[in-house]
Order: structure tokens, then C-alpha cells, then sequence
């Protein structure tokens, strides 16, 4: 632990480096910050600081930025309480329940990414013991039907399904039933594993292969929707910063890291239990974000966690307004999605 004076430089240096992204030298603190002592004092407390590893130094005649350890102790011991009034205004703005997962994410990322100025990111959970909540068929041509599937944890899948037959509407509507019986309730993998021979009589073999036509379709539907996928939304903020304007290098490897997603949302799925997750620099196991910082907690539909929504910014991101934004963004999240599927 540091002392209280050395606490409050460290304070007052992380505090100045997120707002002006340049190194902060000893007289800007002392005119800047009421923290009673003269800028020699804080010069040697920063030298202090930087053979401790909390501070470096990016040239001889530069001041201190914080490193990842500075920013680190910042975001354990350091952070105000900031107030989450004027956040919270922002989330006034999300749709009414009744949109689909993908829709509802997407709102929800532009209003996060908007709010605090950084990349706004989700995944949803990869999960093949999630179950079936409801699917529909509905005719859209004598040989097709859209194939509606409905998640617990909200997503909805629609799929155009081409036919060898043109089924009637009883006809269809019996297959509908026989589907509901065996699909809804349950869970991917068993899904994955059934078997349109083992299925209940119907009244022909033009009903038998609409039924299993239908089937591999839904299975394909459920197994894309287990996998998952990362969504992401407020690029423009990292082109605007100058550290990225500075090093291009950078924001290229930032940049293809969110256009491959799957290095980004495997990174994701492993969360573990806490509430909210803050990966800063060099803590990242992806090289390409070490310029970067990830914070982001976990939505939940109905009380089933459903993936993950957060913000990626540079190391020096403002963790005072961004910690707390990703917090209500995951609580309006989760109540939204609850309030589509259970209301």
C-alpha cells in the first residue's frame, strides 16, 4: 500500500493523464491539486513511485504517465464514487421490450458507446445447455416456411426453410406440434441429437420429409445461435484519441482484433463469478490490446446469465465514468431482457 501522500499524487497524476492523455510533470500537479506540498516534493515522490513500477517516465525531460500498476492501485483504492445520474439518463433511451436479442444489443451498445465515448462491445453466451423457449412455423410460399426459434436467453433466430413438398396448412400445423413436443423445453445438445425416425407418426411420407427438412433446419438454427457472437459498436472514439493518432500500429492491431471477434469473445467466455471484469494493459492475453483497457460484467436474461457487455478504451480510459456505465448498462440490459421474455 502506498502512504496517503504518495496515494494522492497517484491520484492527481492518473486523474490528469485521462484528461489530457500527455505525461504529467510535478508543477501541473501542484497548481492543479490543493495537495499542500511544493512541486519538489512531488517530483521526489513520483521518482519514488516510478522505481516502484506505479509511474513511468517516457522521456529523461518528460513527466509521469501512470503504467498498468498505476491504474491498477487507481481503480482498487483511488476512484471517487462518481454520481450515475447523468448515465442513467442515457439509458432512458433503450426500446421497449418486444425487440429481438440482437436488436436490443445494438441499441444498447450505441447508447454505452455514447455515453462514455469509448468502443461498446457484447457477446452473447455460448451455450449448448441453454433451452428452447418456442418455435414457429409460418408459411411464406407454397414450398417455404419461416422458421422462428425463440432462446431463453433471448435471442431469436428466423429462417427461411426451402421444402421438397408444398404442405398444407393442417398439415403444417400438425408438423408445428409434433416440433413443440420435441424441441421446446429443451436444451441445445439434446436437440442436436434427435433423430426425425424416432419421431410420432404422421399421416404421409410427403409430411414425414417436411418434418425432418424442418428439423435439420432448427438444429442448424440452435447450433448457430450456441455458439454466439460479439457485436460492437463507437469505433470512431478510438480514432479521435491521440495516442492512437500518434502510433497507427496500434489502432491497426485494435482494429483487427474487433473485426476478427472470435480472439475478442473467446477471451469473454471466461469471465468467471465477478460482477464486473477490468483487464488494464498489460494485463490483457491478447498483445494487440495492451494499449487497451476492457471493462465489462455480465447480463442476464431471467436470472440466466445471457453474455457479456462492456467498453474498450485506452489505458488511461475514464474508469470513474466508465465503470459505472458498464454497470447500468448490464442492469438495463438484463431487466429489459427479462421483461421481453418473461412478461
Amino acid at each position: 500500500m502506498l502512504d496517503s501522500r504518495k496515494a494522492a499524487i497517484l491520484r492527481a497524476v492518473a486523474r490528469e493523464h485521462i484528461r489530457t492523455g500527455e505525461p504529467v510533470g510535478s508543477q501541473a500537479i501542484v497548481q492543479r491539486y490543493a495537495l499542500g506540498v511544493k512541486p519538489a516534493t512531488v517530483r521526489n515522490e513520483m521518482a519514488a513511485m516510478t522505481e516502484y513500477g506505479y509511474l513511468a517516465q517516457p522521456h529523461t525531460s518528460a513527466g509521469r504517465v501512470p503504467t498498468t500498476r498505476g491504474y491498477r492501485y487507481y481503480v482498487e483504492h483511488l476512484m471517487s464514487g462518481t454520481t450515475t445520474l447523468r448515465i442513467e439518463s442515457y439509458f432512458r433511451r433503450l426500446p421497449e421490450p418486444g425487440e429481438s436479442l440482437t436488436e436490443l444489443l445494438q441499441a444498447t451498445l450505441q447508447v454505452l458507446a455514447r455515453a462514455a465515448q469509448s468502443v461498446a462491445f457484447a457477446a452473447t453466451a455460448r451455450d449448448e445447455t441453454m433451452r428452447i423457449l418456442r418455435c414457429v412455423l409460418t408459411p411464406c410460399a407454397p414450398r417455404r416456411v419461416l422458421s422462428v426459434v425463440v432462446m431463453e436467453h433471448g435471442e431469436v433466430d428466423n429462417r427461411l426453410v426451402d421444402l421438397q413438398y408444398a404442405p398444407s396448412q393442417r398439415a403444417l400445423n400438425r408438423i408445428q406440434s409434433v416440433l413443440a413436443t420435441m424441441i421446446e423445453g429443451q436444451t441445445v445438445r439434446t436437440v442436436l441429437t434427435l433423430d426425425p425416425a424416432h419421431a410420432p407418426a404422421l399421416e404421409s411420407p410427403a409430411e414425414r420429409e417436411t418434418l425432418a427438412s424442418l428439423l435439420r433446419a432448427i438444429q442448424q438454427q440452435v447450433q448457430d445461435i450456441a455458439e454466439g457472437e460479439l457485436l460492437y459498436d463507437g469505433m470512431v472514439y478510438l480514432l479521435r484519441l491521440p495516442e492512437f493518432q500518434r502510433e497507427v500500429s496500434q489502432l491497426e492491431a485494435v482494429l483487427r482484433v474487433l473485426e476478427a471477434r472470435k480472439p475478442l469473445y473467446r477471451l469473454l467466455q471466461h469471465s468467471g463469478d465477478a460482477e464486473l471484469h477490468i483487464t488494464i494493459g498489460e494485463e490483457n492475453p491478447i498483445d494487440a490490446l495492451r494499449s487497451c483497457t476492457l471493462v465489462y460484467a455480465r447480463y442476464y436474461a431471467g436470472g440466466r446469465p445471457a453474455g457479456v457487455i462492456g467498453l474498450m478504451g485506452p489505458v488511461r480510459m475514464d474508469y470513474d465514468h466508465a465503470l459505472p456505465a458498464v454497470r447500468h448498462a448490464a442492469h438495463a440490459l438484463s431487466d429489459l431482457l427479462t421483461r421481453t421474455l418473461y412478461s
